[in-house]
């Protein structure tokens, strides 16, 4: 690839909060944050969930809540940043999407696949900026946008006084923890699906610390 087209692409993004008539793959590229963890949870609704989330405002990937990368009018950069608070907001959200998507039938289900997620996916520690929900277009991958992404939020937190930045990470995606650590972050501890027979990864949780916390 050529460093200059590459320089090109990074300097045409333009990375800001989604709207709800953006276009491009959106639900896709949540998706394959987490195909292995949204197939469980969501077997073969989890992309029409993921846009019916999207669009409907509100929950962890309701597009005020998500940070979009957009080059030439399509979203080709997703990712959702969240702290302690919002993450209880947006759960709850979550929760009253689930009940309108899937239908009575359905619900008992999802809600039981849901209960070991408790242990493995960790709601944000005090005064740390989350990441989750984070992809690029395959096509452009490589090409500096992730890291634009990362870069223009670690700083935004930084300067409004979080103490971490944090996200976890599959142990089946090394590009992107590659990424991660390129970035200053670091694996602080590996956790396993507590449910064998889900088959799922252990998932890594990657820290970069930004400042002391105040006493």
């Amino acid at each position: 690839m050529n460093p200059s087209s590459d320089s090109c692409v990074a300097s045409a993004i333009e990375i800001r909060t989604a709207r709800a008539d953006d276009r491009g793959p959106i639900a896709e590229l949540m998706f394959s944050s987490a195909v292995d963890l949204y197939s469980y949870l969501y077997q073969d609704r989890a992309l029409d969930f993921l846009r019916y989330e999207f669009a409907s405002g509100i929950g962890i990937a309701g597009y005020p809540n998500v940070t979009v990368a957009v080059l030439n009018g399509d979203v080709v950069g997703v990712g959702c940043f969240y702290d302690l608070a919002q993450c209880q907001k947006f759960r709850q959200e979550s929760f009253v999407n689930l009940q309108q998507f899937f239908d009575s039938t359905e619900l008992p289900a999802v809600f039981e696949r849901f209960k070991p997620l408790r242990e493995y996916v960790q709601p944000p520690g005090e005064g740390e900026l989350y990441l989750a929900n984070f992809g690029v277009a395959p096509a452009l991958r490589s090409r500096g946008i992730g890291a634009q992404m990362l870069q223009q939020k670690i700083a935004w937190a930084r300067s409004n006084g979080y103490a971490v930045f944090g996200l976890d990470v599959s142990v089946r995606n090394p590009r992107g923890q590659a990424l991660y650590t390129r970035l200053g972050l670091s694996v602080r501890r590996e956790i396993n699906f507590p449910l064998a027979s889900a088959d799922l990864p252990a998932a890594r949780k990657m820290e970069l610390v930004l400042s002391k916390l105040p006493r």
